[in-house]
């Protein structure tokens, strides 16, 4: 069985960062090829009716174009993360590799 440990009844507060701000940080060195692409717009307009890869990316590199019928998308962007590459479409209709050295998202640490 295991142990309980004993109950913290100090105040917690989040820290107050804001994503957004921490994001305008980031420095990105696009490449002049995309390493992001939609492998078939067909499937996106007639099968995929919520268009997850646009609510499950964080950097919102993708964007359903009403007019056109299909999916943008802003490889610029890309904080290289994954997670179109694993579930961000439930139809596997997305390529993602990482792009050539030199070039993607530069973090800074520290």
């Amino acid at each position: 069985m295991t142990e309980r440990l004993p109950y913290d009844d100090r105040d917690w507060k989040p820290p107050e960062h804001d994503v957004t701000a921490q994001l305008g940080l980031v420095k990105f060195k696009p490449d002049d090829t995309a390493h992001l692409e939609i492998k078939d717009h067909q499937v996106c307009r007639e099968h995929c009716r919520r268009k997850f890869c646009t609510s499950s990316c964080p950097a919102q590199v993708y964007r359903w174009e009403e007019e056109e019928k299909s999916i943008s998308i802003a490889f610029e962007g890309c904080l290289e993360c994954g997670t179109c590459r694993s579930g961000g479409c439930p139809y596997d209709n997305v390529t993602m590799r990482y792009p050539r050295g030199g070039f993607g998202v530069q973090y800074r640490f520290g």
